[in-house]
């Protein structure tokens, strides 16, 4: 079973590598692919699948490490059936505003719903559009934004996210070509505690303990370490495995994983990103019937 659903987010993950000529991101990180390789990795915010690009490529690797260094947006050029960039150039963007200090993700700051039962995940669960009989031309974290919306909006529940991301050491030694997972989870009450559960209908048949599900994804990791900020990842990777971060329904990417400047509400920009990004999900036959999904501070 573990090594089908491997397959499985395998194979329909490929799928979702649909881009045109071009898109608009930011940068996480510039990697040489391996030794004897002439590749570097390109690991971007809006793409859990790695990107590459030749390091003879002078001008856009220079472009590259500026805009990772400045933390500046991107528009690449990517061929979507091998992942190759073939030019990245710096988009315009607006300045970045930094939020109040005192606005700022802190898990203090945030309540999530705590579900009585595991019956009551199961309803969540089964109340969302899980995608799975779509061409997954979206990238996971549209789901999960979309699947956590929904919870509330439809249920009054505030869910968490998780990420888990896998490391340099571990990509290369398993061949695997994807840098980060997300799914919305729930605390659930249990006899003995609470337990996480999560929900991500795209994969799963049901909602699974978090462990279970990170380690589907991370099947071949001997261990994986709960972190707390992107830039903890980052100075771990040399360890190896996988890094798990837990966060607020209102984190994105990993991008909102920066503890300088997460997010601390719904954005606009976001919700309507995945608009773009996905179908309108069943029942509704287009995303202007479903008129709750945009928050009113939208309008």
């Amino acid at each position: 079973m573990k090594i089908f659903t491997v397959f499985v987010f395998l194979v329909l993950c490929l799928t979702q590598l649909s881009w045109g000529d071009s898109i608009e991101t930011h940068l996480f990180s510039l990697e040489k692919a391996s030794e004897d390789s002439p590749q570097m990795e390109v690991l971007t915010f809006s793409s859990p699948r790695i990107l590459y690009l030749d390091s003879e490529n002078t001008e856009s690797l220079i472009t590259a490490r500026l805009a990772i260094q400045m933390g500046s947006a991107v528009s690449l050029e990517v061929d979507s059936s091998t992942a190759e960039i073939s030019k990245i150039t710096l988009a315009q963007e607006k300045k970045e505003i930094l939020a109040p200090r005192s606005l700022r993700w802190n898990p203090g700051l945030y309540s999530p719903s705590l579900i009585s039962n595991y019956l009551k995940t199961k309803t969540l669960f089964d109340s969302v559009d899980s995608y799975s009989d779509a061409d997954l031309s979206d990238d996971c974290y549209n789901r999960a934004h979309y699947w956590a919306r929904a919870f509330e909006v439809d249920h009054k529940v505030n869910s968490m996210k998780v990420f888990v991301l896998f490391t340099a050491g571990y990509r290369k030694e398993n061949n695997f070509n994807w840098w980060y997972h997300v799914a919305p989870y729930v605390n659930v009450k249990g006899t003995d505690g609470e337990y996480e559960i999560v929900l991500d209908p795209s994969y799963e048949k049901l909602p699974i303990s978090l462990k279970k599900w990170v380690f589907h994804f991370a099947s071949k990791a001997n261990s994986c370490r709960k972190l707390k900020s992107l830039h903890d990842y980052k100075a771990t990777e040399d360890e190896g495995g996988c890094v798990v971060i837990t966060a607020s329904m209102y984190h994105y990417t990993p991008q909102d994983l920066d503890p300088e400047n997460p997010p601390v509400g719904w954005r606009c920009e976001d919700i309507r990103d995945i608009q773009k990004a996905l179908r309108a999900p069943a029942p509704y036959q287009d995303w202007a019937d479903y008129t709750a999904f945009l928050p009113n501070h939208c309008y």
